[in-house]
């Protein structure tokens, strides 16, 4: 991967990363810009976490990445689609026998991905609380991890390890089973020790580690829709699929649009929980992780920016608009972009 840096371009959103990173008491940050496929820039801050003999962030820090993590169930449940062994409207009945049909209705892995279900998930219980394809809700990506099994008896980690990380060589990227030395803590607002989050390699829990160089890999390989270092390694027609609006025609006009759970430019929206900087250009898509963690692609400009951080419960403790902050960034971004 080539790596042309140019600091002076980036500074405004250095200076405003480093800014954040005392705002929400992150031990640790870091920072990757891609600009036509190359590492434009890249900034390594702070230590593993506050207690003694933390190690220093550096390129092979691995930040638990938390939300960001459904982007690689989308892509799963993408390439089982191009496979033919999923469909995009299949309903959700045909693969969850445990939850009652009369309750998931009409509801289908389209409406999963876009988060507009109406359905609460409640262990072996699901409630409906508002209409098929009217609101926004939180994430289920466990769910679209169990109709992938379902589906083609595969995990979503055997699949993104078989199709993704052993091919390009990624190996500051996966779900973690043991603790390392490259693992970043969390700094959870609401305790007072640095802890780690570790769990099973299948690909359905919060245990995620990245590198932010690999973060932004991940996003450069959507923005050049399976083109790798100029190999091609997946059919575009998976990434096509999962960038572009999946929303449900009838989704109100006002409410966010999602691809494969990638949040997508794609006019105004009025309502206050807007995740998209407003100087975004259409077509960017991004998402954002409750550790600070984001990767977003900017195909207008052919660029990806990856941010990351270690906070947990920054909001509950001290108030930090993560909203505001991730708008800011991305303003940045633009801004910081136009200076090369």
């Amino acid at each position: 991967m080539n790596v042309t840096l140019n600091k002076d371009a980036f500074k405004d959103l250095t200076l405003y990363t480093e800014e954040v990173r005392r705002d929400m008491n992150a031990s640790g940050s870091a920072l990757v810009i891609m600009k036509d496929n190359k590492i434009v820039h890249e900034w390594y801050s702070g230590r593993h976490h506050y207690e003694q003999g933390a190690i220093q962030i550096n390129s092979n820090s691995r930040f638990n990445v938390y939300s960001v993590r459904v982007t690689y169930i989308g892509f799963a449940i993408a390439l089982a689609i191009y496979e033919g062994l999923l469909n995009l409207d299949d309903k959700l009945s045909d693969y969850l026998d445990e939850y009652n049909k009369d309750t998931l209705g009409d509801a289908t892995i389209r409406h999963l991905l876009t988060r507009c279900t109406g359905l609460k998930f409640e262990n072996r219980t699901v409630y409906r609380v508002s209409d098929l394809g009217t609101t926004i809700e939180g994430k289920r990506p466990e769910i679209l991890a169990k109709i992938l099994y379902k589906a083609t008896g595969r995990t979503v980690n055997e699949v993104l390890s078989n199709r993704v990380f052993k091919p390009l060589n990624w190996t500051n990227t996966g779900w973690v089973t043991e603790g390392n030395k490259n693992l970043v803590c969390d700094i959870d607002m609401l305790k007072n020790y640095p802890t780690l989050r570790i769990g099973s390699n299948i690909g359905d829990e919060r245990n995620l580690y990245v590198s932010a160089r690999e973060l932004a890999f991940w996003g450069n390989l959507h923005l050049n829709k399976g083109i790798f270092e100029n190999r091609s390694i997946l059919p575009q027609e998976i990434f096509e699929l999962i960038t572009t609006v999946q929303s449900p025609n009838a989704l109100p006009h006002q409410l966010p649009k999602f691809g494969f759970l990638w949040w997508v430019k794609d006019g105004e929206v009025s309502v206050d929980y807007n995740e998209l900087g407003s100087e975004l250009p259409a077509g960017s898509y991004q998402i954002l992780g409750a550790s600070g963690c984001s990767c977003t692609v900017i195909p207008e400009y052919n660029a990806v920016a990856v941010r990351m951080y270690n906070s947990l419960n920054a909001y509950e403790k001290l108030g930090f608009d993560y909203i505001k902050d991730i708008q800011m960034f991305d303003n940045l971004v633009i801004s910081n972009l136009k200076n090369l």
